[in-house]
């Protein structure tokens, strides 16, 4: 919006101007001291003026601009200057929804995290059941179940705090998204609704389109803007010319009286005024010279700005693909993990193994449950980074 009316204060120079002025002046003291009977006397009215104590005037004034270079320049560096605002936009718009995905997916990690832990409770809780029941019977040591309840005492405990995580990344979640802390949200996907929709064999396999980028296309208009720039100073050395109208109405008075003895005179003058640069001493070179430099440098950033888009390009991806291969190979660490300690449980059961090694195989098991989840994590942030470098989220 601010933009849009800059155009509007740009275009209006070239417009019609319309100003307005009225003063009063009173003279204490003047150059020429007539005798007031000289100036009253029928005839004398022009004599009048020059000894009047007391002179008002009112004053309109109309210009018009017809022509100068560096009005054209503006008008074209208004339009470009709503670009960059545009672009500047875009580029916001970005952000914000980076920033919002990934709170988004740090609220469903910590859920998930949430999710494990509550069931990995519940199935200690049973095998504490189990176990109390067989150390009553004499069946096994009381350490056996102290061995348990330890454990679910330290799952508590990481429960608690993952829920805590989750609490703090909702309420970022939320100020990210610029709604109030307090209100309530509830997030319709999950982490494996998420990764269904990743899309990311495409995102893999994809060319980077350099012209996709925010901050690529607003180097690119603020390039157009020095261009300008230069071109402005260049349009300085041209004439410029205007036409203006002027009406004045003046009334000459011994004692002000605004309605008596008033002499009103009216004046109205038309024409038009050229300006013509002829020498600054090289001062307009210099300038040129300024910008024309400023253009240079925003060219070699341009130019450095390509190369290192295409290298983050490359690591992005790159990166993608190594977040892919460590997500399916936690994938499998968390079945075999599971395998492992469902024939522990067994065992246990059957008095086989002991309550350490079961908890072992538990503590196995939640780390790479753990693991698969930040694997998870850090493969949605990565294609977070690369959908933010081609302005596709």
């Amino acid at each position: 919006k601010i933009s849009k009316k800059k155009i509007w204060e740009t275009t209006a120079i070239g417009l019609p101007q319309i100003s307005g002025s009225a003063s009063y002046r009173h003279s204490l003291d003047l150059e020429f001291d007539f005798p007031d009977e000289a100036l009253t006397a029928p005839g004398n009215e022009f004599m009048a003026i020059f000894g009047a104590d007391n002179v008002t005037q009112g004053k309109l004034e109309a210009t018009q601009l017809l022509f100068d270079g560096t009005y054209i320049v503006g008008l074209q560096a208004a339009k470009t200057y709503y670009q960059l605002s545009e672009d500047q936009k875009e580029k916001n718009i970005v952000d914000v929804k980076s920033d919002v995905a990934n709170s988004y997916h740090l609220v469903l990690v910590a859920t998930e995290n949430i999710d494990i832990l509550k069931q990995n409770i519940s199935t200690l809780k049973q095998s504490i059941s189990e176990t109390k029941a067989l150390v009553e019977q004499g069946f096994l040591e009381e350490t056996d179940l102290n061995q348990l309840e330890l454990m679910q005492s330290k799952l508590t405990a990481s429960l608690n705090s993952a829920e805590v995580s989750q609490s703090v990344a909702l309420r970022m979640l939320k100020l990210n998204m610029g709604m109030e802390l307090d209100k309530e949200i509830t997030l319709k996907d999950n982490l494996d609704a998420i990764m269904d929709q990743a899309g990311l064999d495409a995102l893999v396999v994809a060319n980077f389109n350099m012209g996709s980028n925010a901050d690529y296309n607003l180097l690119s208009t603020q390039r157009k803007l020095l261009h300008l720039d230069v071109k402005r100073y260049k349009m300085q050395r041209l004439p410029s010319l205007a036409a203006f109208y002027q009406c004045t109405n003046t009334a000459y008075q011994l004692e002000f009286d605004f309605y008596n003895d008033a002499n009103w005179l009216d004046a109205q003058n038309v024409g038009i005024s050229l300006s013509i640069p002829i020498w600054s001493s090289g001062m307009q070179s210099a300038k040129i010279k300024q910008a024309s430099f400023e253009l240079m440098k925003m060219d070699n950033t341009i130019k450095h700005y390509e190369s290192a888009l295409a290298l983050q390009f490359s690591n992005n991806t790159s990166q993608l693909k190594s977040k892919i291969e460590n997500k399916t190979n936690a994938e499998k660490s968390v079945t075999i993990a599971q395998k492992i300690y469902d024939r522990t449980a067994i065992k246990y059961k059957e008095g086989l193994a002991s309550s350490f090694e079961l908890s072992q195989m538990k503590n196995q098991l939640l780390e790479a449950q753990g693991m698969y989840i930040n694997s998870v994590f850090e493969l949605l942030n990565a294609k977070v980074d690369l959908d933010k470098l081609q302005n596709k989220l």
